[in-house]
């Protein structure tokens, strides 16, 4: 393969127009086509910079052997979508965590628990006295604008309830806004409630399997 042919060949590999040849080596359009043409041959210096334009070494260029075709490179593979996990999944995934806990540290994964549910049960605690707070003030207030009287507050389960006039307490009595607060720490404090109940138990009887067996 003579020159011109393997400028115009590696020219055309490249994807190059002969003008982004041109610009490349330094050159006008006409000297790149004269070149493909055969009807003019590049200095030394412009073969360098073909060279490095076609990303060859000038032997490659100048030689009469055909070029090597060199392979493009693989395009990565594009990443499998993970399936989404049955509904079921859930509660697998909790009774598994709870296996490996009970697996890795025995019966102290019941205190681990109930542990835990002390705290959720502190804070039900501290949010349904910071409720009542709220709605006892928030009452007196409207006693002193709106005539409305009483004082309003939550019951540990969630329950509004209200002291009347005459001093008698009044369950489910007003209170509405002051029982919507109240559903998280509510909430909380029965979860925390169920949990050290449960850990304790849970404490207690992989203790007493462990024992026996």
């Amino acid at each position: 393969m003579k020159l011109h042919e393997k400028i115009h060949y590696y020219r055309t590999i490249a994807k190059l127009s002969q003008e982004d040849l041109a610009a490349l080596v330094g050159v006008s359009r006409q000297a790149v086509s004269k070149w493909e043409l055969g009807e003019a041959t590049p200095e030394v210096s412009k073969l360098m910079a073909l060279a490095r334009s076609f990303g060859v070494t000038t032997d490659e260029l100048l030689s009469e052997t055909p070029p090597v075709l060199k392979p493009e490179p693989e395009a990565p593979p594009e990443p499998k979508a993970e399936p989404a996990p049955p509904a079921g999944d859930t509660l697998d995934r909790a009774t598994g965590l709870l296996g490996r806990l009970i697996k890795r540290h025995g019966w102290l994964a019941g205190l681990y628990i109930a542990w835990s549910g002390v705290g959720f049960t502190v804070f039900g605690i501290i949010g349904l006295v910071m409720v009542n707070s709220f709605t006892r003030e928030a009452s007196q207030m409207m006693g002193g604008f709106g005539g409305f009287g009483g004082t309003y507050f939550t019951l540990p389960n969630g329950t509004a309830a209200s002291i009347d006039s005459s001093g008698n307490l009044v369950v489910g009595g007003g209170g509405g806004f002051g029982s919507f607060l109240a559903i998280i720490p509510g909430a909380c404090l029965a979860i925390g409630i169920v949990m050290i109940i449960g850990g304790l138990l849970m404490a207690w009887y992989l203790r007493k399997k462990g024992g026996e067996s």
